[in-house]
């Protein structure tokens, strides 16, 4: 999938966006406060739009593509007046009490396939049966052949999140029928293994792959002489338990190795998202929110230099303050935001005469009106 452009408006938290034109990697930049997050958590909320869920008080138009066909899907949801907190409790049975779709249109490569408003619903020109009110027709048509594209699409969203230590799960696994399944770089890609799993049978099976990934890992902690992913040895785990892959890592001129539960945070992380980068299906929409917080700097320069902007098949939408982060991607990707009241307002950055070095367009960046004034109230 790959985002085009999106425009949102929360009735109901009385907050919207003009529509933003994503770039392979965009980053958002500005204030704290201005909306950066906010722009994340509507393309989250789009995602579960079409998976089937409502969301009150919601309007918004998306033109996206997925596998050749370009979609411009748009809907707005009726505004409920019910209390927030009691909205979040309501069983998902009591569909009286979800909101309903009061328009929604689906169009592919420019042609209208699907539309409703509030009475009735339409598909590929004809009318349909009394249909969920509160479901959309991406989620009630995902079996047809001119929307299944959309939903497989809005599956490939993806929210990042490294900055939580990846504990070891243990559970039981049969690790020589996993690898069997799994041999080529392709069906390690596709599946629906975690990342440990797909890096396991990476390391058994597509070594020329998996040391890409040790040597961006080493470029960026040269201390690391090896990594190898291999069951828990372990005399306290349960035999049951034993074939639970790891992660391990080997420091230059020491003899043990260190397992997974003994590799610091940063290193875990930063080894973890690089290994994302190889092993993520193609077309997946990465979002991640502080950058610096959830990979460290230290991260950045492999990721910039040496996947971002040559993976042609992933697109990343992130958000930073960070000076180091903002440095180092190119200020061609960077969306400045700002916000006036409940709009949030976006520029691209190089609609302003920044400067020619790194250096330089930073401090610029820092002190243009728009970024520095963030939010104005009047």
């Amino acid at each position: 999938m790959r985002i085009n452009s999106v425009q949102y408006h929360d009735k109901k938290q009385e907050w919207k966006y003009s529509p933003i034109h994503f770039f392979n990697m965009t980053l958002l930049v500005g204030i704290s406060g201005v909306g950066k997050t906010q722009i994340l958590k509507s393309l989250i909320s789009l995602k579960d739009i079409a998976k089937g869920k409502s969301q009150d008080g919601v309007a918004w138009e998306i033109s996206f593509s997925n596998e050749g066909a370009e979609y411009l899907w748009e809907g707005e949801f009726e505004l409920l007046d019910k209390n927030s907190f009691f909205e979040n409790i309501i069983s998902d049975d009591e569909e009286d009490n979800k909101p309903k779709l009061i328009k929604e249109i689906v169009k592919l490569n420019g042609k209208e396939i699907a539309k409703r408003d509030e009475k009735e619903i339409f598909f590929e020109g004809k009318k349909m049966p009394k249909l969920a009110p509160e479901e959309s027709l991406i989620s009630i048509f995902k079996e047809e052949e001119n929307i299944k594209k959309a939903f497989e699409g809005f599956k490939k969203i993806i929210f990042r999140d490294h900055t939580q230590k990846e504990e070891i799960t243990f559970r039981m696994l049969d690790l020589s029928k996993i690898k069997k399944k799994h041999k080529t770089l392709s069906d390690i890609k596709e599946s629906d293994l975690d990342t440990i799993l797909k890096l396991y049978c990476l390391f058994e099976s597509q070594k020329k792959t998996f040391n890409l990934i040790k040597e961006g890992f080493t470029d960026v902690f040269p201390q690391i002489e090896d990594v190898k992913i291999e069951p828990i040895k372990d005399d306290n785990v349960p035999s049951i338990f034993s074939e639970s892959p790891i992660i391990h890592i080997k420091e230059k001129g020491v003899n043990k190795w260190i397992p997974q539960n003994r590799i610091s945070s940063g290193m875990l992380r930063t080894f973890l998202h690089i290994s994302e980068m190889y092993l993520l299906n193609e077309g997946t929409v990465i979002l991640i929110d502080e950058f610096e917080n959830s990979l460290g700097v230290n991260c950045i320069n492999v990721l910039t230099e040496d996947l971002m902007f040559e993976n042609n098949n992933l697109q990343f939408i992130a958000t930073s303050h960070h000076p180091y982060i903002i440095n180092q991607i190119h200020y061609e990707y960077w969306k400045i935001v700002t916000r006036k009241k409940g709009e949030i307002i976006t520029y691209d950055a190089k609609e302003f005469n920044l400067g020619e070095s790194h250096h330089e367009r930073f401090m610029n960046l820092i002190n243009l009106p728009k970024y520095k004034k963030g939010i104005v109230h009047a």
